[in-house]
């Protein structure tokens, strides 16, 4: 299936998307070992400022430019409009995870968690974006004209 994008011309650089998705899969595993709910409170700022802004602030996204900087990968463009989307889901997770390990709900905390960690994996190894394949699905179920 092709990810399409009708919302914008914007587009990003999938390396970067990759690199970002693979931070955040570690941090899931710290959030994991250490049942630590500060690293889903930093996951949720991260993705807030990848989703709902430019992303300028963005510490995750700044690590992965550096990073690219460091290995120069030909850049891969992608629509934007997808990643944004998937950005918006793994904020919306994040804050899911974080509110049950304040809750003490520790069991369906990390159960969500390792599912967080799962999806930045397929993304990041993979190239496999379920946040984007649910964002093409919610266009084709709510078709825009």
């Amino acid at each position: 299936m092709q990810i399409s994008c009708p919302v914008s011309a914007e587009r990003v650089n999938e390396n970067i998307v990759r690199m970002i998705a693979f931070m955040v899969a570690l941090i899931g595993v710290v959030c994991l070992i250490f049942s630590n709910y500060w690293a889903m409170i930093f996951l949720i700022f991260d993705f807030y400022l990848r989703a709902f802004t430019t992303g300028k602030y963005s510490l995750l996204k700044w690590l992965a430019l550096q990073i690219a900087k460091i290995f120069p990968l030909t850049p891969k463009m992608t629509d934007a409009a997808p990643k944004k989307f998937a950005a918006t889901l793994g904020f919306t997770f994040s804050l899911i995870v974080a509110a049950f390990y304040f809750l003490n709900f520790q069991t369906i905390a990390d159960v969500l968690a390792f599912v967080l960690v799962c999806f930045a994996l397929l993304e990041s190894v993979l190239a496999i974006c379920v946040g984007c394949y649910v964002y093409s699905y919610w266009n084709i179920l709510f078709k825009r004209n």
